[in-house]
């Protein structure tokens, strides 16, 4: 009974919440523009755009496309184009969107408290980027999955920053971080994070969307190939319904034998991204998108969280 009370108002609470915060973010980026950049922090992270790999989870991605949930997937190249455009708020939706922030870090707590089932402990939250067929329930290719122990976001550099912060510190970010030129990511608000954690370790993980969905996920050992399998323990859930579409991110990496795509080429304009949109291309660079799923709890016997 409770935890039917959580999903039928809690969640949705909190879905209200974060759009609130995200548009809350989305004004003061474009208010600082021309001041120094204070990161406004959503607790949220990286895509809604997923990939399925070839090969048992190894090689190239396959393209597809989700027209029920909106959602375009595909793996891009540096001549695809794509515009991001947002509006600042007034001043009193601004005060909305700021009391709305506080009222979903409550919720959130109050989800994360309310919903760990027997045999699992709750954490902080924690993020994990997910590729996969968004109408799925369970497949193959968790070794190509991650997890963020920390949001990256925070941590994150701003684009504009990129030489003065982290070229000029010998690629290493102010949070400790190490930039990698040759494989970086996105978030998005157009802040440069770190990499995730690979591979995301077998267990059992408490995942939410933040929406109507929290349900237990299982990440199976990986067989002789190497490869790894997912499953939802809800059989009605998808892969798309424990993601969180405000979080925004991409991996993207130098195309070509020539390696002339960095954050240096990156249109700051397309920045913020909204939700459920694909995250920008980056002129000399492939991309590919990822889910993001928050973890709110883990299983007793997973001792790495």
């Amino acid at each position: 009974m409770a935890s039917g009370l959580v999903h039928r108002v809690l969640l949705p609470l909190l879905l209200l919440c974060e759009m609130a915060c995200h548009a809350f973010t989305t004004y003061k980026r474009t208010t600082t523009t021309h001041l120094q950049h204070n990161y406004v922090h959503t607790p949220s992270r990286p895509a809604t755009t997923y990939y399925k790999n070839s090969n048992n989870g190894k090689g190239r991605a396959r393209a597809y496309t989700n027209s029920n949930n909106a959602l375009s997937m595909s793996k891009s190249n540096n001549n695809d184009e794509k515009d991001s455009k947002s509006s600042p708020l007034t001043g009193p939706m601004m005060r909305r969107a700021f009391f709305a922030s506080t009222l979903l870090a409550g919720a959130q707590l109050a989800v994360a408290n309310t919903l760990a089932p027997p045999g699992f402990k709750r954490i902080p939250t924690q993020f994990i980027a997910a590729l996969g067929d968004p109408n799925a329930n369970n497949g193959n290719g968790a070794e190509e999955w991650g997890l963020w122990r920390k949001d990256p976001g925070p941590r994150g550099v701003w684009l504009n920053d990129y030489q003065s912060t982290l070229v000029k510190h010998d690629n290493v970010a102010p949070a400790g971080w190490k930039f990698n030129a040759k494989d970086w990511w996105l978030e998005e608000h157009g802040l440069i994070m770190e990499a995730p954690e690979f591979p995301l370790n077998p267990g059992k993980y408490l995942v939410t969307g933040g929406r109507l969905v929290t349900t237990i996920l299982t990440v199976h050992p990986a067989d002789a190939n190497g490869v790894s399998r997912w499953s939802l323990e809800d059989k009605s859930a998808k892969l798309y319904d424990v993601t969180h579409l405000p979080c925004r991110s991409a991996r993207y990496m130098p195309a070509g034998s020539d390696g002339t795509g960095s954050p240096l080429t990156a249109n700051q304009a397309d920045f913020p991204v909204s939700p459920g949109a694909a995250m920008p291309n980056v002129s000399g660079c492939d991309k590919q998108d990822y889910a993001v799923l928050f973890v709110i709890g883990v299983a007793n016997g997973n001792t790495d969280l």
